[in-house]
């Protein structure tokens, strides 16, 4: 599904309000009456240095402008942009502005929520959709951080081992259900005419507390992070 298929599927008339300029989108609409910020991206397009100020700059117009407005973001990226020249200007710093944006947001009691929409690959996923209080995707979605061929390049692990790992590991699986093993994806939710609803439950159940960690142990995708996080914390309140 393209995205401009899907905004009317998530918000109805209000996608209107949402403006998409090079596959960037940012603007807002509505959900169950409750009015909230949308800002992502498209078409499986990837972010440079100009589109992470783009979205920082979305999100720094809600702060001052719309207090406590939930900002709901849409991921459908394949990564950040392979670019010799984003990175020499410092494409990392552009990613880390958006990132203290978003913080910003978080600290003046703006709910975050992701929803991946299609692509949710490596740094495009992390410097915004994975920062939110709480992810989802479609079961459409293919969430990962790094393709196999591009994990082969940095290990030297040879790509035949990598994706007969894939198998039984989660974390180097693509989709949206491997990262919901993980806990990194809330729920998985079909794309079809209950968005709305599930989209307004989860903007209404939103917290900022993290359960990643827990939901991966309760699901079997990751076994050991929650109780090494629990021990964690209780040697720090010692």
């Amino acid at each position: 599904m393209t995205t401009a298929e899907l905004l009317p599927l998530l918000f109805g008339e209000s996608a209107a309000g949402i403006t998409v300029t090079d596959q960037i989108l940012t603007g807002y609409a509505t959900v169950a009456g409750q009015d909230v910020a949308v800002l992502g991206t498209a078409d499986g397009t990837y972010i440079n240095n100009a589109a992470a100020l783009r979205l920082s700059a979305h999100v720094i117009e809600v702060v001052k402008t719309r207090p406590g407005l939930p900002i709901v973001m849409l991921v459908d990226s394949a990564g950040q942009e392979p670019n010799r020249t984003a990175e020499m200007l410092g494409l990392a710093g552009y990613f880390g502005h958006l990132l203290a944006s978003l913080e910003l947001a978080r600290n003046q009691s703006h709910r975050l929520l992701t929803l991946a929409t299609g692509k949710a690959i490596g740094g495009a996923f992390i410097c915004y959709g994975m920062f939110a209080d709480a992810i989802y995707a479609l079961d459409s979605a293919s969430v990962g951080l790094m393709p196999v061929e591009a994990m082969a390049a940095v290990t030297k692990i040879p790509v035949a081992t990598l994706e007969e790992l894939s198998k039984t590991l989660p974390a180097l699986e693509f989709g949206a259900e491997p990262f919901a093993l993980l806990g990194g994806v809330k729920e998985v939710w079909p794309t079809d005419a209950s968005l709305p609803a599930k989209l307004a439950a989860a903007l209404a159940s939103a917290t900022t507390e993290d359960d990643r960690a827990r939901l991966g142990k309760e699901r079997g995708g990751r076994t050991l992070a929650f109780d090494v996080q629990q021990r964690v914390l209780a040697d720090s309140a010692r």
